[in-house]
């Protein structure tokens, strides 16, 4: 019984110290030289990447080029470009980059074809890129959507405008989705749950275009 105990103690010690660790200790040997693309939280626009390289992280942030390295203390560092974007990609871009200067974990599966980047508040998911392949050209998942009855205010820049608040699990809480769906137009007191796929060119200000409504229910207002 004492060795079972001393084993689970250890156990959880050798876990919290690995969450300490900086991410280069816990990039995995089968990581390096490889690129990731984001696909969750769904892009604002172009998917931001990361791409794992001898002491550092490089990769696209949905507006700028950056580069993350941890310094001789251990803090991560994250330098990028100045590009100025519209304020839907630079407010993806601020968080993913407030994201990368803290500690995280590297998370792959089993195959090192699906990765996640999970830290006490945030966790995006990324899908592998083939060596040389331009990330805008990747061809983006199906994706589904629940879509709430009523648009709610959002700002987009300077102006204010009704948004739809969306979200991909029953337990996840709402938020705004930038620009619009092509192809979707939902009646107001009308909830959706609704199958998207990657929008055409021609669809100018969309991301994602309906495919199909997989189910609507007409929702009632308390009184």
């Amino acid at each position: 019984m004492q060795n079972t105990g001393f084993s689970a103690r250890r156990l959880a010690a050798l876990w919290l110290g690995a969450l300490a660790l900086p991410l280069p200790a816990l990039a995995m040997p089968n990581l390096q030289g490889t690129e990731w693309r984001m696909v969750a939280p769904a892009p604002a626009g172009q998917p931001p990447t990361v791409a794992f390289q001898p002491g550092k992280i490089t990769g696209f942030a949905g507006c700028n080029r950056f580069v993350r390295t941890v310094d001789a203390q251990g803090k991560p560092q994250v330098a990028t470009t100045r590009m100025a974007c519209q304020a839907p990609l630079m407010e993806m871009e601020q968080h993913f980059v407030a994201f990368l200067s803290s500690p995280f974990r590297v998370l792959p599966d089993g195959r090192a074809q699906n990765l996640v980047l999970k830290s006490e508040r945030a966790e995006y998911r990324f899908v592998r890129l083939t060596p040389n392949a331009d990330p805008a050209a990747q061809p983006a998942k199906l994706q589904y959507l629940y879509v709430a009855p009523e648009r709610q205010a959002c700002h987009n820049g300077e102006a204010a405008r009704d948004c739809l608040q969306v979200r991909e699990r029953a337990e996840q809480s709402w938020r705004p989705l930038q620009g619009e769906i092509a192809g979707f137009h939902p009646k107001p007191g009308v909830s959706y749950y609704i199958k998207l796929k990657p929008a055409a060119q021609a669809d100018a200000g969309a991301r994602w275009t309906l495919e199909r409504i997989v189910y609507s229910e007409e929702v009632s207002k308390l009184r």
